[in-house]
C-alpha cells in the first residue's frame, strides 16, 4: 500500500484504509459527466470532483488527500498518471 500524506503528516495504515474505503463507496455511487470540455464526477446530481481525462472509475487510486477548509480534497490517479480531484465533504 502506498503511503498516504494529510496535513503533512503521513496517514497511518488504517486512516488510509478508512480514506480509500470512503472514496471507493463515492466512485461506487458515482458517474462521469462532460459538461463544456470537463469531465465531472456527480453522486446524486451533485458534484464531488472533476477529472482531465476520462477513465474507468473502478480504477482510480488515490495518490493523496489533505484537508481544506471545505472537507478532504483527494488526488486521484489512473495507471500512474494525475487523473483528477474529489472533494469528500463531512
Amino acid at each position: 500500500m502506498k503511503k498516504l500524506w494529510c496535513c503533512g503528516s503521513e496517514i497511518g495504515v488504517t486512516g488510509a484504509e478508512a480514506l480509500n474505503e470512503k472514496v471507493r463507496k463515492l466512485l461506487s455511487k458515482a458517474e462521469l459527466v462532460r459538461k463544456g470540455g470537463k469531465i465531472l464526477i456527480l453522486v446524486d446530481g451533485e458534484k464531488v470532483g472533476k477529472l482531465r481525462f476520462e477513465a474507468p472509475l473502478e480504477e482510480l487510486e488515490v495518490e493523496s488527500a489533505w484537508k481544506s477548509p471545505f472537507g478532504i480534497k483527494v488526488e486521484l490517479s489512473w495507471r500512474g498518471k494525475f487523473a483528477g480531484m474529489l472533494l469528500l465533504r463531512e
